[in-house]
């Protein structure tokens, strides 16, 4: 997990995050004697605010040698599906400059160029090729946006659910519908009305009906990130399954008879996600890893493309099991999972990295996998040794160049005697005791861990230890661990974090008198919440953060949701709640400098949100600044465009810079 610093290698750089290229799907041909695979990378044009990250397909021979890329560097292609009868690979491009609009290729894998299977005047979300190879379903947007009749563009709003990050505008206008297109290619017959966005499209086994979740929907009441789960057959004719679920993937049995999803009990997300079977007919769903206690489908925070790839459900050979990565801790592994009978959950790879299925054929395992210091890369697993290899080193070059840090994981205990993980991350080229980040992660029920961490390595490189844990409200420990903060929010978190600081000084790691400390979405939240009720950070930079539960509740597109199960009831239920656990109520004791990020274009924690934390700090005479970034949801400063990434960074670490010398 780490490389000793020598004369020959140098500390991280800003440029570094750019040259990493990051695989993130693929899949095998039918003989296993190869893989097709997505990756992204950055490109660079004559200046570096010309930087934009894009993917490309490449293939790679299981025998051995080195990877070949299969489509234009530059020209974006992704979610490769390989075709039924294994002779090419469907994917989708924008490959018109004008339209800009994502269409369907085909490319064949015996040599060729790639041709378009769709030239619509919308994009193309999703699709899925049917295993009979002869329709190929997708989700795409209205041919024709309703034109807004209001004066000066005025929009009228009659749904309580109708903005939803990342979706620019408003829900109205980027409604999707589900078309069915015969896999030679042709006309497209739209199969349902434009309502939605859809996540999720997997045809049945027979080839006669499509399972599809789609979210955002005008009559969703709650919040447009629950799910209604429905069957469709070939002339459009739809029964519903579930009208509210929270679902991550989708999948058939192999007999047809049920379909499965990965989701958390009743739309309750501070719940570990379990996998699910429900009847093609309806009915109740009948979970089939109750047992567990652990996230199915669960992947660690980072902020690497890779991050953003969608999960996958991998069916056995034999058609008796599920292929599907488990959040365990600080690491993400591969299990098991009986389809039928007692309930049956395995880990078949382990280890301190974050791993994640992507194809199986016969005995042969196609994954991805990373690690703290290692970008995601390609590799495989025999099924029947255990063994695993990586077929793929884009990344070795430059990683040989590179001091990487050395790697501790700590277990601490913290009130009421939990035991919390953590780890930091030490600078080869520094001298203990450190100046020390405390970097927290978003959710709040999501994990940090075994993840590649592109802003974990570039503050290392600029000298910081960065310390990271997963504090109480974390996944991965359990349903007890990760609802514990419910009704109090940041409360016990206050007191993991302590503690694991507590120990990283008693051990002469990190410099007490040189403390730093970020965090985006809920990790902004618990670093305004910490500053506001400890001094002994030297300098803070929450970003995109939760700050005042009220107005959070009424703004933000889960705010209704989120606030009322987070919080215990609605602000008129539970007002001193609410209060009590804003950190715009306790800002006027904070003393730490503090620099504010905040994305103009963010629905999930609002602009508001930071424009208030501001104004109370800089009221009361705290050191204080503001960056806006512009053109940003939630969450892009960490995977979207470069220019933006850059920005974000140098601002963090001129801040830290200033106030932790």
């Amino acid at each position: 997990m780490s490389t000793p610093a020598t004369a020959s290698r140098r500390p991280y750089q800003q440029d570094d995050v750019f040259r990493s290229m990051h695989v993130m799907d693929g899949f095998l041909s039918p003989d296993a004697s190869f893989a097709v695979y997505q990756v992204s990378e950055t490109v660079t044009g004559k200046e570096k605010n010309d930087e934009k990250q894009v993917n490309s397909l490449w293939r790679v021979d299981l025998a051995g040698g080195e990877p070949k890329r299969l489509t234009v560097k530059g020209v974006d292609a992704s979610s490769p599906v390989k075709t039924p009868d294994g002779k090419a690979a469907l994917f989708v491009s924008k490959r018109d400059p004008e339209s800009q609009c994502a269409q369907i290729f085909r490319l064949p894998l015996d040599g060729g160029e790639a041709q378009p299977l769709t030239s619509l005047e919308q994009s193309v979300s999703i699709f899925a090729v049917s295993p009979d190879g002869n329709w190929i379903a997708f989700a795409a947007t209205e041919k024709t946006p309703e034109k807004d009749a209001a004066p000066y563009g005025s929009v009228r709003i009659d749904r309580l659910a109708y903005r939803f990050d990342p979706v620019p505008g408003y829900l109205q206008d980027a409604r999707h519908a589900i078309y069915l297109l015969p896999a030679t290619g042709g006309e497209a017959k739209a199969l349902t009305e434009h309502d939605g966005i859809f996540s999720a499209l997997v045809w049945s086994p027979d080839s006669r009906e499509i399972a599809a979740a789609v979210t955002g929907q005008a009559t969703q009441p709650h919040w447009p990130g629950l799910s209604e789960l429905f069957v469709l057959n070939r002339a459009g004719e739809k029964r519903v399954l579930l009208s509210e679920a929270f679902i991550m993937s989708v999948f058939w049995t192999p007999d047809g008879r049920q379909i499965g999803y990965f989701g958390v009990p009743n739309g309750n997300i501070s719940l570990q996600n379990q996998l699910w079977l429900i009847d093609r007919n309806g009915g109740a769903p009948n979970s089939r890893t109750s047992d567990l206690g652990l996230p199915i489908g669960g992947i660690l925070q980072t902020n690497s493309p890779a991050f953003s790839a969608a999960l996958r459900a991998i069916l056995t050979p034999d058609g008796k099991h599920i292929i599907v990565p488990v959040l365990h801790g600080g690491a993400t592994e591969i299990y098991k999972i009986a389809l039928s009978g007692p309930e049956s959950a395995q880990a078949i790879v382990k280890g301190p990295r974050t791993v994640r299925p992507v194809d199986v054929v016969g005995t042969t395992l196609l994954c991805v996998s990373q690690d703290c210091n290692t970008p995601s890369e390609l590799g495989v697993v025999d099924l029947n040794t255990g063994k695993d290899r990586t077929l793929t080193k884009h990344n070795a070059a430059w990683q040989a160049e590179i001091a990487w840090p050395e790697v501790e994981r700590l277990v601490v205990k913290s009130s009421g005697g939990a035991e919390i993980e953590g780890w930091v991350l030490k600078p080869p080229h520094a001298k203990a005791p450190y100046k020390t980040l405390l970097y927290i992660h978003g959710g709040p029920h999501a994990a940090f861990g075994y993840s590649y961490c592109e802003d974990f390595q570039e503050l290392v490189g600029a000298g910081y230890a960065v310390a990271f844990a997963n504090p109480r409200g974390s996944v991965g420990y359990g349903d007890a661990f990760s609802t514990a903060i419910i009704g109090r929010w940041g409360k016990l978190e206050f007191d993991d974090f302590n503690a694991l600081l507590d120990e990283l000084v008693a051990r002469k790691i990190a410099d007490p008198d040189r403390l730093g400390v970020t965090g985006l979405s809920g990790g902004g939240h618990l670093s305004a919440w910490l500053i506001g009720h400890t001094n002994r950070f030297k300098a803070a930079v929450p970003e995109q953060g939760v700050y005042n539960m009220f107005s959070f509740y009424a703004i933000s597109d889960a705010g209704v949701a989120l606030a009322t199960l987070e919080m215990g009831g609605h602000p008129h239920e539970q007002s001193q709640v609410y209060w009590e656990l804003s950190p715009v109520a306790h800002a006027h004791k904070c003393k730490t400098p503090t620099l504010l990020i905040q994305g103009e274009n963010d629905i999930r924690c609002p602009m508001e949100q930071a424009e208030q934390l501001y104004t109370i700090l800089k009221y009361n005479g705290c050191k204080t600044e503001f960056l806006r970034l512009k053109d940003c949801n939630h969450g892009a400063e960490l995977i979207g465009p470069p220019p933006l990434r850059r920005t974000r960074m140098d601002a963090m670490k001129d801040w830290f810079a200033r106030y932790i010398k």
